[in-house]
């Protein structure tokens, strides 16, 4: 029988992404460093996890989470072996997390890619994310880098209070705008703003400019999050790797549902919240209906703008920064958060 890494894993679809690649020309070289070291955490004589990290290694994902933390530091210093050695964890932890997804939704495609719970199991799934986690902070404990270490442990800490209540949301139609930017702020807008203090952190010191470039963060990441509820309505399968409608056939009620569901009158409201809670809405057949439903009610409109709010928020935060070609790619990050298409 052969094994799950001998399987023709790369989509035919998946593109270089320019806009990305052009944010990232600052710190391209580190990044390519970065993709190097990250080689060496997976190193190990245990069978199993050769065969999952060659999976995973096989697929190097946007890297947006290291960008980040590179083009931040560099604003004030030469990228050096903590600047390396602190974005690889941010994508280990980041890939931890997205193994963990994928078995608690139960995907079987990330990106048109197979999943590692889809070609293993799920327990190796559950393992081979909490092995990431742990070789990650005893990367940083090892090396001494106490500071990052404390900045990634307080978003971990975050992120799994996110799962919760992603948990605790599911497939709930009352569940409101506020309590539902809870959710993104601490699962997913948390790491990107730990990448953005931890690059401040490392370039600046302690301080005004760490809070500021967290707060960066957690403007851009709730742009980004929202930008990516967008996608499970209007996004291109061919460029996405998943169906239209995935997120809400896990349960996950998201941005343009909710914001849809609060501007409907009550009685059509009521109608589509009834579809959700019987498992209706989720059938292929009723997707035109949930997408309608959506689309009349300007889920799409104002989520759409309120991801462009935070995107002009996080702005905002860069204003007082001196100018150089960090400060510029940073900025584009943000164009980036809100104008991809996958």
């Amino acid at each position: 029988m052969p094994s799950p890494t001998d399987r023709n894993t790369t989509p035919a679809f998946l593109a270089r992404d320019d806009a990305l690649r052009r944010l990232q020309a600052p710190v391209d070289a580190s990044l390519r460093e970065v993709q190097e070291r990250i080689g060496d955490f997976f190193t190990t004589p245990i069978v199993l996890i050769d065969e999952v990290s060659r999976h995973l290694l096989s697929t190097p994902g946007k890297k947006f989470r290291p960008t980040l933390l590179l083009l931040v530091a560099g604003m004030k210093k030469e990228p050096g072996p903590k600047e390396i050695r602190s974005a690889c964890v941010l994508e280990l932890i980041h890939t931890a997390t997205l193994i963990h997804d994928d078995s608690v939704d139960k995907s079987y495609l990330r990106r048109g890619i197979p999943t590692v719970n889809s070609l293993w199991d799920d327990q190796v799934s559950i393992i081979m994310g909490d092995y990431l986690y742990t070789k990650a902070f005893h990367s940083l404990l090892e090396d001494g880098y106490h500071d990052v270490a404390e900045i990634v442990a307080r978003c971990a800490f975050r992120m799994s209070i996110g799962e919760m209540l992603q948990i605790e949301q599911k497939s709930d139609p009352d569940v409101t705008e506020e309590a539902y930017d809870q959710l993104i702020q601490e699962k997913t807008a948390s790491l990107i703003s730990a990448s953005c203090e931890v690059g401040a952190l490392l370039g600046w010191g302690p301080g005004e400019n760490q809070r500021r470039m967290a707060a960066f963060g957690t403007d851009l990441g709730m742009a980004y999050q929202i930008t990516d509820d967008l996608f499970d309505y209007v996004g291109d399968e061919r460029v996405m790797g998943k169906e239209a409608g995935s997120d809400l056939r896990e349960g996950k009620i998201t941005a343009p549902l909710i914001r849809a569901l609060r501007n409907a009158p009550a009685e059509e409201a009521a109608r589509m919240k009834a579809l959700v809670r019987s498992g209706e809405a989720l059938r292929p057949a009723l997707w035109s209906d949930v997408l309608g439903f959506v689309e009349k009610h300007r889920g799409l409109e104002e989520s759409r703008q309120r991801a462009l709010g935070f995107a002009e928020r996080a702005r905002t935060r860069l204003l007082s920064c001196d100018d150089s070609p960090h400060l510029r790619c940073l900025l584009e990050a943000v164009d980036y958060a809100v104008q991809r298409d996958r």
